[in-house]
């Protein structure tokens, strides 16, 4: 039986706990939910993982004990705030970690491979005390335990969850659901207006699995972990093939993870660049606990970094217009298309027919092929 998220979030408030921020995972159900819910808890969600550790030990700062969930695909991000804010300045916290990929378990994607065999060694090699949680009411009552000597001692403590531990996600039907274009009646949209030779490079997660299933191709580069990277590869890849129309095909989740890169972007000025974001105001690959967007203009952000054009979506006819443009006038451009959070019951993964090394392979080989043949319509109306 997995372990119910309101005995966690009741002893984490018994432990003294009352801070909660993090970015979600689907190992957690709906702990987010829980804790968000919770008058208790003073719960703040975050862009991404680092910043949910600096907003923990924030509020930590001022007499909080703080908790930071996060799945071990960012552990990485959160690496220097760990060791230069918490463990210089002595704060403590509770870090609670959602771990892919791991060895015992039988084979997850592809992308959470290594930080899956790595984990718990990079913990250790950062001195950070950790514990697995067995599953048990006792179990959790002890590692609370350990987590309160390391408050103590003003160090961080890490308590590890595996699939299937922890209680399901709750049905959400609100917010974003109520957009008339699904993600993929959307990306069907956006592909009738792209040039045949369009590089796309498409945000992990319900995206790139909605292209594959609506219009795979060889010139497809599917991002199959790395949430947040998307509109940079497509950035780089743009910068350096300047002949060839670029698509970032980007998720709200993957743009607020990394809202920097849109400076970036508009100082480099790569203008066969179309960044899109599909936005749907949540994380629904891990459950559809909301992300930020909804109180964010992302468009109003991109046009003050110096995207050429900036426009928000939400209709069909409009996504037709506005991608027709894009493709006659340099960009870069960016376009917001606002979506619902249904998907088909059966939505295909990559990984059915490639490996990410297969993918890149593929896209690697087309990209060269293909440039090597006549710019036809590639060149862009200035």
């Amino acid at each position: 039986m997995p372990f119910p998220t309101r005995v966690l979030l009741s002893k984490l408030r018994t432990a003294g706990y009352t801070a909660f921020s993090g970015v979600p995972c689907s190992i957690f159900g709906d702990l987010f939910d829980r804790a968000a819910e919770a008058p208790e808890f003073l719960t703040v969600p975050a862009a991404n993982e680092g910043s949910a550790v600096a907003l923990a030990a924030g509020a930590a700062l001022s007499g909080h004990r703080g908790v930071a969930a996060l799945q071990n695909s960012g552990l990485g991000n959160i690496i220097n705030p760990l060791t230069s804010l918490l463990m210089v300045n002595k704060i403590p916290l509770l870090l609670l970690i959602s771990v892919r990929g791991h060895p015992d378990e039988p084979s997850d994607e592809p992308q959470h491979t290594i930080m899956g065999a790595k984990t718990k060694g990079l913990l250790n090699e950062l001195c950070i005390e950790w514990c697995d949680f067995d599953g048990t009411e006792a179990g959790l009552d002890h590692a609370l335990a350990r987590g309160n000597d390391a408050f103590h001692r003003a160090a961080p403590f890490a308590l590890l969850f595996r699939k299937g531990q922890l209680s399901g996600v709750t049905e959400r039907q609100a917010g974003a659901i109520n957009y008339l274009l699904s993600v993929g009646q959307a990306i069907e949209l956006i592909c009738e207006q792209l040039e045949m030779d369009t590089l796309i490079v498409s945000t992990t997660g319900f995206i790139s699995r909605e292209l594959f299933r609506v219009r795979d191709r060889p010139l497809n580069f599917y991002m199959q972990g790395s949430l947040g990277h998307c509109s940079a590869v497509a950035a780089g890849l743009a910068l350096a093939s300047p002949n060839r129309p670029v698509l970032a095909l980007d998720g709200d989740g993957g743009v607020l993870m990394h809202m920097g890169i849109l400076s970036t972007i508009g100082y480099a000025n790569p203008q066969n660049l179309i960044h899109v974001v599909l936005d749907n105001e949540g994380y629904v690959s891990t459950g559809g606990q909301p992300s930020t967007s909804r109180t964010t203009s992302l468009e109003v952000v991109a046009s003050a970094c110096g995207y050429r054009t900036a426009t928000r979506c939400e209709r069909g006819e409009h996504i037709t217009t506005v991608m027709r443009l894009c493709s006659q006038f340099s960009g870069p451009h960016f376009v917001v298309c606002k979506v619902n959070r249904l998907h088909p019951s059966q939505l295909p993964r990559i990984t059915s027919r490639y490996s990410p090394l297969q993918n890149k392979t593929i896209f690697q080989r087309s990209v060269a092929i293909r440039g090597n043949e006549p710019a036809g319509r590639r060149g862009l109306m200035s």
